[in-house]
């Protein structure tokens, strides 16, 4: 089944149009939205199917060839051992391959007759198919049974698959739908690694710990501006933590991240009140519109049930192409700075009014 024609509905489509992320408020089954249109540009896109099946098929592969996709299913209905995997590959050969799609969610559990609890990767292994790939938008613990199941499919240094992990082969496709995607995975922070930064999480090794002190120096010029009218403080050797000198209604403190979504988002987070939050998405969601690299607005509690605002962007979008420690630093004040600026009374970033 073709699933490109299903995606437009009969409805005309600008060129500025993206049906994957303008669609994707409106379900809460956001696995199954991500499921069809990944099953779309599969279908559609020869580019991005072909390095698809060279990056998860590899080791499948018949004297260093990766496995052709035939056809691919969605929501593949195993009845029998009640299970239902987001995405079936069936391959050229005839070999059929389960991919299961996670973004938040934890491997569902299943209690058997007996009593016993099976989690999903082990219920799919156990089906009569040839292969089992696990995609989540960062790493977690698997067993050992899991992992050295001879059908089970993995890069050689991770334990499953990472969204990221597709972000450079949806980047060749030549679709609509896999641009609509490039675009979704940017905004999700699905993207690889910031170039000439390297991994920023988790800090547990010494090579990340000093990619964070490296990544922290790119601050200079943001926090020279914003010392004006704010106390600059550092968390994590990389992240900025600001409090308005001048007390202010729309803000009590501002938090500056690069390790959102695994090191994948540049956060900008405004704490607030309850009074004057939506004044503060306001006030951000005009700035917004006007940022070099455009981002998302969004919203939630803190622990202590205080509104924030925030402001997330690709990191790897905001760095692509900056070869140079100038370049990057400049890159993050232009992003950050006119953010800050919105949110101080009165504003000081503005140029002086010439003399009379």
């Amino acid at each position: 089944m073709n699933w490109c024609p299903r995606i437009s509905l009969g409805v005309v489509i600008s060129a500025s149009s993206n049906l994957f992320w303008q669609t994707r408020s409106l379900t809460q089954a956001r696995e199954d939205h991500l499921t069809y249109f990944l099953a779309c540009a599969l279908e559609c896109d020869v580019a991005f199917r072909e390095s698809y099946q060279e990056r998860i098929l590899l080791t499948l592969a018949a004297a260093g060839v990766a496995p052709r996709i035939a056809h691919v299913q969605t929501q593949a209905v195993f009845a029998e051992q009640s299970c239902r995997p987001d995405l079936l590959l069936i391959l050229s050969d005839g070999r059929r391959i389960a991919c299961e799609h996670k973004l938040e969610a934890p491997e569902t559990l299943l209690e058997l007759d007996s009593g016993e609890i099976k989690r999903q990767l082990e219920r799919y292994l156990e089906l009569e198919i040839d292969g089992v790939a696990y995609f989540r938008p960062h790493l977690v613990t698997l067993s050992q049974k899991i992992l050295q199941h001879p059908r089970y499919i993995r890069p050689i240094s991770q334990p499953h698959f990472l969204w990221r992990d597709l972000y450079d082969s949806l980047s060749r496709g030549e679709h609509v739908v896999t641009r609509w995607l490039v675009e979704g995975f940017r905004r999700l922070g699905f993207t690889p690694a910031a170039p000439h930064v390297g991994s920023l999480v988790p800090d547990e090794t010494e090579e990340v710990k000093e990619n964070q002190r490296n990544f922290g120096k790119l601050w200079r010029s943001t926090r020279a501006l914003a010392s004006q009218s704010w106390k600059v403080g550092t968390g994590r050797r990389c992240e900025l933590y600001l409090r308005p000198l001048t007390p202010t209604e729309l803000c009590s403190q501002v938090y500056v991240s690069p390790l959102a979504q695994m090191g994948s988002l540049l956060r900008f987070r405004c704490h607030t009140t309850d009074a004057q939050a939506g004044r503060v998405c306001e006030i951000l969601g005009r700035v917004v519109a006007e940022l070099p690299f455009s981002p998302e607005l969004t919203t939630g509690r803190l622990q202590n049930g205080l509104p924030f605002v925030d402001v997330l962007v690709s990191l790897y979008t905001v760095l692509l192409g900056a070869d140079e420690p100038e370049e990057q630093e400049r890159r993050l004040l232009k992003q950050i700075a006119p953010l800050l600026e919105a949110l101080r009374t009165p504003p000081r970033y503005a140029k002086e009014a010439p003399e009379q």
